[in-house]
């Protein structure tokens, strides 16, 4: 009778020490962001790179980030620009599957442009991924107004215990923040 109490017993005090020695890293994790970016949605705080030329009227186009916690564990999950209108920015990319860059925010001049961009998702436990070369073509950005380039990711698990696959997918808009408009996708364009 003794040893099976002890058996009881014994996972209760690994789980405890397991809790106790967990807890205090994923709570002073709770601000984490990936490398230098800005993790909270703040487009006032965010430097955008003029390619407009310094026009007078340019477009803002911000890209979004935010935090968020699952199974307590910090993920920093933002947009980064790569590209636009076909040039590369410089130093954008993803390097490898922890290494990605880009750009957080842009100063376009107004009419249309083409962006790429990459959905990033990394987390405080130095795991992650992206999702790259997603973008929108021909897209009209109006003079003086301000964009955001969103993206949801959704994961489906197929198969059983010990024999399962995770699909993830990453959904992208382009909203424009002064009148609410979705320019990207257009109804009937699928998703970017």
């Amino acid at each position: 009778m003794m040893s099976s109490l002890t058996r009881t017993v014994y996972p209760m005090k690994v789980l405890k020490l397991a809790v106790a020695c967990v807890f205090p890293l994923l709570g002073a994790c709770s601000d984490y962001h990936y490398k230098n970016y800005q993790g909270d949605w703040a487009p006032e705080k965010m430097q955008p790179v003029d390619l407009s030329d310094n026009h007078p009227n340019a477009a803002l186009v911000y890209f979004e980030t935010f935090r968020v916690r699952e199974l307590g564990v910090p993920f920093h999950r933002l947009v980064l620009a790569t590209e636009v209108d076909g040039v590369a920015l410089p130093g954008a990319g993803r390097r490898s599957i922890l290494d990605v860059s880009g750009e957080q925010a842009l100063k376009l001049a107004p009419g249309k442009h083409s962006l790429r961009w990459c959905n990033v998702s990394m987390n405080a436990l130095g795991t992650g991924g992206a999702f790259c070369n997603k973008g929108a073509d021909d897209v009209v950005f109006a003079g003086g107004q301000r964009y955001v380039v969103t993206f949801r990711m959704t994961a489906s698990t197929k198969g059983y215990p010990g024999a399962y696959s995770v699909e993830y997918r990453t959904y992208s808009t382009i909203k424009n923040l002064d009148t609410q408009e979705v320019i990207f996708p257009l109804e009937g364009q699928g998703d970017g």
